[in-house]
């Protein structure tokens, strides 16, 4: 009799975790769709026009960032200059350096400037697994401040960022996830991972798509749906997702040109981030939202830049297209 009761509670117990892991799942259900909101309208539309702005060097950049009324920029494929510096906004050049090579000051593998809202500039690329910090002073000098070691990994890290001057964030596309880093510690300190496809194309995954964090927020945009979703830093856990009238992805594998793109490319201001796209019909589209998921303007641009940055204050985007003018950089006045 007595191993009736003991049964009998056995299964109550297993019956209350049953209900408790479906109460869960339902919770979880319920919170993703309860953080799920729809993309509110544009309240302003506008066609911007780029103004060429003619520079003496001959580059390709490959990022663009811009530090206070300076614009650094990347260019890998010139062996004896790889990093570039001017001013705003008259675009003289104030910096030319970056060597390709093996010393201390040199690239081993090539520059890549990692994106942090401080006024620090981080460069990664002297060796495979180092980044250097540096400070800027007011003349936009640039003077090394420290150096961090990065953990051995196969990660193919895209949209680097640093965030608090202690957590390097980033989106490795390869394996569909993205990743915090402890800079002081070298440990992995949380990621987020989506669902693959079932095909060995990554660049067409449906949950493809590029990131930006700030202190408190990882933006993740899709490239093939209307959807951008906000994570905590601290939790790396979903607290808001947008999305628009079309989340169902249009993907032809191997076939970018007759893919729907919705977003291609994420940069972060102090106010607002700045998403780009293509939409239905192949324009040049900025979308800009504030932290907080609103719709702030749509920008229609005459020209795709590949590179760009925002300046805010000045309501500024600078960019750059070889196609279109190969002698210097694109300025659109907002």
């Amino acid at each position: 009799g007595v191993e009736d009761g003991e049964d009998g509670e056995g299964r109550s117990h297993c019956m209350k975790r049953v209900c408790f892991l479906l109460f869960c799942i339902t919770l979880m259900a319920c919170t993703e769709q309860k953080l799920q909101q729809d993309m509110e309208p544009f309240p302003e539309e506008k066609l911007l026009y780029a103004e060429r702005i003619r520079v003496d060097e001959i580059i390709n950049p490959e990022q663009m960032v811009l530090k206070k009324q300076s614009i650094l920029v990347t260019d890998s494929r010139n062996h004896d200059a790889m990093l570039y510096q001017y001013s705003l906004p008259e675009f003289k050049c104030i910096y030319k350096g970056g060597v390709k090579g093996q010393a201390e000051d040199e690239f081993q593998v090539y520059p890549r400037i990692w994106r942090t809202l401080t006024d620090k500039v981080y460069i990664g690329g002297y060796t495979e697994f180092s980044l250097k910090s540096f400070r800027m002073d007011n003349t936009y000098h640039l003077s090394f401040e420290k150096k961090y070691e990065l953990p051995i990994s196969s990660d193919i890290p895209n949209d680097r960022h640093i965030v608090r001057d202690s957590l390097s964030i980033y989106n490795e596309t390869d394996k569909l996830a993205i990743k915090k880093i402890n800079l002081n510690t070298r440990q992995e300190a949380g990621q987020i991972l989506f669902e693959p496809d079932d095909h060995p194309e990554k660049y067409y995954y449906e949950n493809n798509g590029i990131m930006i964090a700030n202190d408190s927020l990882i933006i993740y945009a899709y490239v093939y749906k209307k959807q951008i979703d906000f994570y905590s830093v601290d939790s790396m856990k979903l607290c808001k997702r947008l999305v628009g009238d079309n989340i169902i992805p249009r993907i032809v594998i191997g076939d970018i040109e007759n893919s729907l793109v919705y977003y291609d490319e994420l940069v972060a201001g102090k106010r607002y981030f700045y998403a780009r796209g293509q939409g239905k019909k192949k324009e040049c589209i900025i979308e800009v939202f504030d932290y907080s998921g609103h719709s702030i303007a749509k920008y229609i641009l005459d020209i795709m830049p590949g590179a760009f940055d925002v300046d805010e204050e000045n309501r500024i985007i600078y960019g750059y297209n070889s196609e279109f003018f190969e002698d210097g950089f694109l300025k659109f006045t907002f």
